[in-house]
């Protein structure tokens, strides 16, 4: 059951890889400045960064690099999946630390949008996963879709929530 459950964590973890290509401007909202603590947002950048984000978490899954990971996250983020909340940094770093130790490969990800507040500051994605993992030592297909929020923290984007719902 632990070793399933971590395949699933593993699996949810990787809604956020890949990010082989970026979506255009037009599948969400538009790249119009909005303020933000008297600056403007670029949402076309803010948007690359956070496909970019989920670039590096994906090397970072790929590397078994949990430090990379991390780096994605904010100090309070909650994860949900499987059954299974988990929140802050510490205890996500310990279900990564887990979770990389699945042999995953083969992912796939592909991100239907992100879009923003009105404000500014806090931004969504959303799309499916695929990845093949090691169940009981076995390889087993996964898929599924997620949903990330982010938010800005001291000039960067970080995840504040995400859930993953894996298919059956």
């Amino acid at each position: 059951m632990r070793i399933a459950g971590i395949a699933s964590v593993a699996a949810i973890s990787f809604l956020f890889v890949g990010c082989y290509k970026s979506t255009p401007g037009t599948a969400d909202s538009t790249a119009s400045a909005t303020a933000v603590s008297g600056k403007s947002l670029d949402r076309n950048a803010a948007r690359a960064e956070i496909l970019g984000n989920d670039s590096a978490f994906q090397r970072g899954m790929m590397t078994k690099n949990v430090d990379s990971i991390m780096c994605c996250y904010d100090d309070d983020a909650v994860s949900i999946g499987s059954g299974k909340t988990v929140k802050g940094l510490t205890d996500l770093r310990k279900t990564y630390t887990e979770a990389v130790k699945v042999n995953a490969r083969d992912a796939t990800f592909h991100s239907d949008g992100v879009n923003f507040s009105d404000d500014g500051t806090m931004a969504w994605d959303y799309g499916t996963f695929s990845q093949t993992a090691d169940v009981k030592g076995k390889p087993t297909k996964q898929s599924g879709n997620f949903l990330n929020v982010w938010k800005r923290v001291n000039g960067k984007w970080k995840i504040a929530a995400e859930i993953g719902s894996p298919s059956q």
